[in-house]
C-alpha cells in the first residue's frame, strides 16, 4: 500500500478544479493507502475556527469524515493558514492532528515530516507573527470572538501578508539550510519532508558525515503533486497522473 503526502492546497471555490481533484483523491486511493499525510494550508483562507460555516469548509470536513470511517489513516500537521487548527478538527474529521514537527516511519526509515515555516527562519516578522498567534491567551482571545467578527480579521490579515512578502527576497522566504540541518540533527534523523516553499524537489546534502535528504512537496495552485511512497521508493508525481494510475 502507498503512503501519500500532500501539502499546500489552498482549496478555494475559485479554483472548483483543485476541490474536485481533492474530492477524487479522497473518495479513491486515499481510502486504500496506508496513510494520507496532509502537511498545511488545507484552505485558501486562513482557518478562524471549528465553526466554520462556508459550503467549502463544510463540504471538505465531510469528505474527510467520510475518508476515515473507511478505515483511512488521515493526518494533518498545521500550516501558516491552519494556525488556529486544534483538535477539535480531529473530533470533526476523524483526522489524527501531528505536532508540527514529528517523525513517523516510512517503510522502516524515520522521516521528520513538518510544513516548512519554521524552518524559514530568516523571515524574523513572519517568525514573531507565528509565535504571537500561538500564544495560549492570544488563541483563546481570537476564538471567543464571535464569528463574524473572526472572518472580518482574517480578511484583513490576507493583503497585509501578501504585501509584506512581496517585499522579502526569495533568500528570506525559502527554508535556511542551517535551519534543515539543526531540525533534522536535534530529531537524528536523515531525511525530511515538508511544503511550504512551493518549490517541489529532491535535495540531497551531507548531514554529520552522512548522505541526507530534504523532500518538498509542491502547491496546488498549478500542477497539482503527490508525494508517493511504496516498496521503498518515493515519487512526486501529479495528481491527475496518480489518479489515473
Amino acid at each position: 500500500m502507498d503512503t501519500l503526502f500532500i501539502s499546500d492546497l489552498h482549496l478555494s471555490d475559485r479554483r472548483p478544479d483543485k476541490i474536485e481533484l481533492f474530492r477524487q483523491f479522497l473518495n479513491g486511493p486515499a481510502r486504500t493507502a496506508k496513510a494520507v499525510y496532509i502537511l498545511g494550508d488545507l484552505f485558501e483562507n486562513f482557518w478562524v475556527g471549528n465553526d466554520d460555516r462556508t459550503p467549502l469548509a463544510g463540504e471538505v470536513i465531510n469528505l474527510l469524515k467520510d475518508c476515515c470511517r473507511h478505515n483511512a489513516q488521515v493526518y494533518i500537521i498545521r500550516g501558516n493558514r491552519d494556525l488556529m487548527l486544534d483538535d477539535g478538527f480531529t473530533t470533526l474529521t476523524g483526522c489524527k492532528l501531528l505536532d508540527d514537527e514529528t517523525v513517523v516511519k516510512i517503510d522502516g526509515q524515520a522521516t521528520l515530516i513538518m510544513h516548512g515555516d519554521l524552518l524559514c527562519t530568516k523571515d524574523t516578522k513572519y517568525q514573531l507573527f507565528r509565535k504571537f498567534m500561538e500564544a495560549p491567551f492570544i488563541r483563546r482571545l481570537f476564538l471567543s470572538f464571535p464569528y463574524k467578527l473572526r472572518i472580518y480579521l482574517s480578511h484583513g490579515l490576507r493583503p497585509f501578508m501578501k504585501k509584506s512578502s512581496a517585499k522579502k527576497t526569495r533568500e528570506i522566504i525559502d527554508v535556511d539550510q542551517a535551519a534543515v540541518k539543526a531540525t533534522m540533527t536535534r530529531h537524528k534523523i536523515t531525511e525530511l519532508i515538508h511544503g511550504h516553499t512551493h518549490k517541489p524537489g529532491f535535495h540531497q546534502f551531507e548531514l554529520d558525515g552522512q548522505p541526507a535528504r530534504r523532500i518538498v512537496l509542491g502547491d496546488w495552485y498549478a500542477d497539482a503533486s503527490i508525494l508517493v511512497c511504496r516498496a521503498g521508493e518515493k515519487k512526486l508525481i501529479r495528481i491527475q497522473d496518480y489518479l489515473q494510475n
